[in-house]
């Protein structure tokens, strides 16, 4: 049932009910002119985003935005899958729409989507997630078991309750201070004087179980059998698991046709960091999205159909590239073994080592590696403290918390396009602690620039799904880190580097090291940790190498 119709080009504001009896609100545009029209449809945090409707009026769509039931106060992504069923029952009623309902959005605007697409409602005919994680758990508010700190964080200060919020820290001692308090839980009482609950709950559920896999598509993404075009940036958090869910959609053999687009942008979709990416490095998503619904939806011959589904910015040379298949064809999975050359710093080449010492680190959380740039959602609304997109790592270099390995100068261009991973054989002196892994371009004058990471939480190192299992100290792991994907050209005289470290902060959650429930610790103590590179235990990198 809804109150109020949608009659011209200016937005109606509108009630549709939901099969439980819930209202949500609905803001409804259509373009001038004599329809029915193809519908797009976006639910989110709020009843429709202006600009976008804007674009979408003027292609020739009809742009249906709807505030969801879940906020950045709790409750998200519970009953989108059903929901946005409804709402599309109440679309296709509707005598503006011709029957044709596309979905489109990032973020939370993307997962809604996700969640939505395997109910097969029959009038959906295509879907444009961007920038999303079918598994929330996997890579999201958590990362492979640690808290992405900053990204999580941001929900109480982005509240109406938290209005004040930038005082309030100042009283409390700065962002450094906020981020560093203890334990997680309370952060939100502390700080802000009033439990937020969606921290609340994010922080109390710190390993897989219903919380999370009620709101997770991962299991079922091969049910998705419309048209679907995903969106990612390099420097977001979710290329990894886009592609995935690209490889599993593909591999159903249910859609015709799929596509994936990645630039080196954020979550916002916009070109960041420090790195000279070129004049044609941005590319608007929408823009990208109009014209292929134009193609898919309206039936238009604009040329997508001539061109391969994936398309990726080549960082280094800083080319735009396509290809019909990830990693491209020409790919070789080439591994780059550690070698010691020293107490911190050893080089990095396909030879594999011999009877090579180990190297050796501390960890303490009381004086974490800072976060320079990297892969995540987190905020941009106090840059001094944390920022996201390439940046020069010098600063970090000679830390004693953190291991360097690089090859000699490359003697020529070598691209590594596609996915990513290291194997660490390590040992730790503590119960429960952390192992990063970063990727990074070295420039001749030795700026250095991020390229990709990736995290483990030591007592999920065996399944990230499955119940965690603490260590005992001094056993050796074979740890497999996901890095991000990635595609860049190192060029000739540049070298390839790999930082091994324990923290990143704030990005991440500062692991205490005691093996305590996750979120309730107070106590903070130092992790001696141990990195095995010989024969028996050759820890390694593997680098997609197009050949």
């Amino acid at each position: 049932m809804a109150r109020g119709m949608p009659e011209s080009r200016s937005p109606n504001s509108i009630s549709i009910e939901m099969r439980d009896g819930v209202d949500l609100d609905t803001r409804v545009w259509t373009p001038l002119g004599h329809g029915p029209f193809p519908v797009v449809l976006e639910r989110g945090y709020d009843p429709g985003i202006d600009w976008h409707a804007e674009r979408f009026v003027e292609s020739g769509y009809v742009y249906v935005g709807q505030q969801c039931r879940g906020n950045l106060e709790g409750g998200m992504f519970r009953t989108d899958d059903v929901d946005g069923y409804d709402c599309m029952d109440w679309i296709a009623g509707q005598p503006w729409c011709n029957g044709d309902i596309a979905t489109y959005g990032r973020s939370f605007m993307g997962a809604t989507q996700i969640l939505t697409a395997p109910e097969h409602h029959p009038n959906l005919r295509a879907i444009v997630p961007q920038v999303i994680n079918p598994s929330i758990w996997e890579r999201g508010y958590w990362d492979h078991g640690a808290l992405q700190l900053s990204h999580v964080a941001r929900r109480i200060y982005r509240t109406k309750i938290a209005a004040d919020m930038t005082h309030k820290v100042d009283e409390y001692g700065g962002w450094d201070t906020f981020y560093r308090h203890v334990p997680l839980i309370t952060l939100d009482t502390s700080v802000v004087g009033k439990p937020n609950n969606l921290w609340q709950e994010y922080v109390s559920h710190s390993e897989y179980g219903p919380y999370w896999s009620d709101i997770s598509t991962h299991e079922k993404i091969d049910q998705i059998e419309v048209p679907t075009y995903f969106h990612a940036g390099w420097y977001d958090n979710y290329p990894a698991a886009l592609f995935r869910a690209f490889g599993k959609i593909s591999d159903a053999g249910k859609v015709a046709e799929l596509r994936m687009h990645v630039g080196p942008t954020d979550h916002m979709g916009d070109v960041v960091g420090d790195r000279p990416f070129g004049d044609h490095a941005f590319q608007s998503q929408i823009e990208i999205a109009i014209r292929w619904l134009d193609y898919v939806v309206k039936g238009e011959d604009n040329g997508v159909a001539d061109e391969p589904p994936i398309t990726v910015f080549t960082m280094g040379v800083n080319e735009w590239r396509t290809t019909d298949t990830w990693p491209p064809d020409n790919t070789v999975l080439t591994e780059y073994y550690f070698h010691s050359d020293g107490p911190r710093h050893g080089s990095l080449s396909i030879e594999p080592p011999a009877d090579e010492p180990p190297n050796h680190y501390t960890y303490d959380p009381e004086n974490p590696v800072p976060t320079l740039g990297g892969n995540h959602s987190g905020p941009q609304d106090h840059p001094e403290i944390i920022r996201v997109g390439a940046l020069d790592h010098r600063a970090n270099w000679d830390r004693e918390d953190v291991l360097v390995f690089e090859t000699p100068e490359l003697a020529e261009d070598t691209e590594v396009t596609g996915p990513i991973s290291a194997t660490v054989y390590a040992s730790t002196s503590a119960p429960d602690t952390d192992f990063i892994v970063r990727l990074i371009d070295v420039e001749p004058d030795g700026t250095a620039y991020n390229l990709t990471e990736g995290i483990i939480r030591t007592r999920f190192r065996k399944s990230i799904y499955d119940p965690p299992e603490l260590l005992e100290p001094g056993e050796i792991f074979p740890y497999e880190i996901e890095l991000l994907p990635t595609s860049n050209v190192f060029l000739a005289g540049h070298r390839i580097a790999v930082h091994i470290t324990s923290s990143s902060f704030p990005m991440y959650d500062r692991n205490p090291n005691t093996g305590h429930t996750q979120g309730m610790d107070t106590e903070l103590r130092a992790a001696h940790q141990t990195v095995f590179h010989d024969s028996a235990t050759p820890s390694h990198i593997t680098l997609p190498v197009v050949r």
